[in-house]
């Protein structure tokens, strides 16, 4: 059975891990089967919290996901690179459906991680693009819908 896996990292500020997964949801219908968080060095007590609210809502929407939690330093591009596409090849190769989603993370990061799912041939890449940055803080639903704009980068660039 074809399961939904959907790949985040933390950032600067957690409302965006939490708020792309919730608008993948809402906007796309992607509700996964598992999700993986790739945890910066410095983060890994806001990853706990972070756990915790992603396994919230999952299961306001039917399935209580436990996130896999893996770290990284964003500092060594190679080794989180080598990190990010080994978990986009295990699940490509189980025959799984892949989203990354490249909102949250810094720069560096997420550059790697376009790269490994360019080659890996992931079947999302999903952006969430805020306007006005002023309630970025809040979550999904309270920040006017007017402004957000939730792509699917590999849809809409990469056709």
């Amino acid at each position: 059975m074809v399961e939904r896996v959907y790949i985040t990292m933390t950032g600067i500020s957690r409302w965006p891990v939490l708020n792309s997964l919730w608008a993948a949801i809402c906007c796309k219908g992607f509700v996964p089967d598992r999700v993986y968080l790739f945890v910066t060095r410095g983060r890994e007590r806001e990853a706990g919290e972070l756990a915790r609210w992603i396994r919230l809502l999952t299961e306001s929407y039917g399935r209580a996901v436990e996130p896999v939690l893996i770290a990284i330093d964003e500092g060594d591009f190679t080794s989180s690179g080598k990190k990010i596409t080994s978990v986009m090849e295990q699940e490509r190769g189980g025959g799984n459906e892949v989203a990354i989603d490249i909102t949250p993370g810094r720069k560096a990061i997420i550059s790697s991680a376009l790269l490994s799912a360019w080659q890996k041939q992931v079947d999302h890449v999903y952006y969430l693009y805020l306007e006005d940055m002023r309630k970025s803080n809040n979550p999904y639903p309270m920040i006017p819908f007017h402004l957000q704009h939730f792509v699917d980068l590999k849809e809409e660039v990469w056709k």
